[in-house]
């Protein structure tokens, strides 16, 4: 039982670093404006998350699999909830980006530690669903980021901040560090379960991984480079209401897109076609985003619903990692897999940010032609999957 409450800790962690991150993009003009920082700069202390977060995620699943994770999660945890004060309190370019890269260094333990207490604490069988439970945070997170402002209009982002450095040390690092202290012997579960050294990586389950990075690039890639419509609602002129509005459509149909996904995807035989359908759902709601006319605003909800659900299938590069990874690197693997989609999102959020820059407003040309493509590299990486999982049946 107690297991069962350090994971549904990790899952609370997992989404606070999502509702930390995403939220910047609704306060960032705020704060631009308070500090009189041009738009480069900003963007530069938006990116100094992204780096450390996703860098730093494969070494420490390499040392979580090997470690005590209860030490990891209330460690982790506060250094966040350090590093939110420290980044309320600043008002210089280099204080910002500091603690800012410092919250991003924190929040690098979140998703593998609570990949591996899945693995450890629930049935096998369960895994899958467990990592569309994790990775769903990732639009429940996005769509809490999107409500606050409705519902807290006049909270300024430091109030913001702080009010999150306070909820990740009440909510993570004070329970999991007095359950630590309640016990002082570890269960076997949260010690090493490193299997013997003999067990080493196979040609098989490396190209496996690779198509698991390769799938969840494609989802991280789009999440991440539309920046919740920042793009698409930039150069179509979209209010902030309207941006905010069409963000939290999208973020709910991830959560239930990589619900459904992990529910589904608990049969292996069941994950190629998922994948297939997740992918040419993306393309038919990416198109649908760039051709309506202004004044299809049903349609345009229907779109952005749908292709958070088609990205939700992007969660099964978990269990298909996991599944052919030797025993006792579900940290490392998670995390590798973790760390190609964050990558490639923050190269995506760069390459965004020069389309804004350089199309004129209207023209969505360009994000037809780059996020078509990777819609597309989505669409041949879940065929390849499919193709390869069949002499599996």
């Amino acid at each position: 039982m107690r297991n069962h409450w350090l994971w549904c800790i990790s899952l609370l962690f997992v989404a606070w670093l999502v509702w930390a991150e995403t939220s910047f993009q609704f306060y960032e003009h705020g704060l631009g404006r308070e500090l009189q920082l041009p738009a480069s700069q900003v963007s530069l202390i938006a990116g100094s998350f992204l780096l450390p977060y996703g860098l730093l995620q494969v070494p420490v699943g390499r040392w979580l699999d090997q470690g005590r994770l209860d030490r990891w999660l209330w460690g982790a945890a506060l250094l966040a909830a350090g590093f939110s004060v420290a980044f309320a309190s600043s008002t210089t370019l280099a204080g910002l980006m500091l603690s800012r890269f410092g919250i991003g260094l924190a929040c690098a333990v979140a998703f593998p530690a609570s990949a591996l207490l899945a693995k450890r604490t629930l049935p096998e069988r369960r895994f899958p669903l467990a990592m569309g439970l994790t990775d769903s945070l990732l639009g429940w997170g996005a769509a809490f980021s999107a409500i606050v402002p409705m519902l807290l209009p006049s909270v300024v982002w430091r109030q913001l901040v702080m009010l999150q450095a306070v909820l990740v040390a009440a909510l993570v690092a004070l329970p999991v560090l007095l359950m630590a202290e309640g016990r002082r012997n570890p269960s076997p579960s949260l010690a090493s379960s490193t299997p013997a050294q003999s067990e080493s990586w196979t040609q098989a389950a490396l190209g496996r991984v690779i198509q698991a990075c390769l799938l969840y690039a494609w989802g991280g890639g789009v999440v991440f480079g539309l920046a919740q419509y920042g793009l698409i609602s930039g150069l179509r002129g979209w209010s902030q209401g309207g941006m905010q509005w069409m963000s939290l459509t999208m973020s709910i149909g991830i959560g239930v897109g990589m619900l459904v996904a992990g529910w589904l995807g608990s049969h292996p035989s069941r994950r190629g076609k998922v994948l297939l359908v997740g992918t040419g759902l993306n393309v038919a709601a990416l198109l649908s985003l760039v051709l309506l006319p202004e004044q299809s605003t049903l349609l345009f909800f229907g779109a952005s619903l749908s292709l958070g659900l088609g990205l939700g299938a992007s969660v099964l590069a978990f269990p298909l990692a996991e599944d052919a990874a030797p025993r006792g690197q579900t940290a490392f693997t998670v995390a590798t897999v973790n760390t190609t989609g964050t990558v490639t999102g923050a190269v995506m959020a760069v390459v965004s940010g020069q389309i804004l820059q350089s199309s004129a407003p209207g023209n969505l040309t360009a994000v037809l032609v780059v996020y078509g493509l990777l819609a597309l590299f989505g669409v041949a990486v879940a065929t390849w999957v499919e193709v390869t999982l069949q002499p599996q049946r």
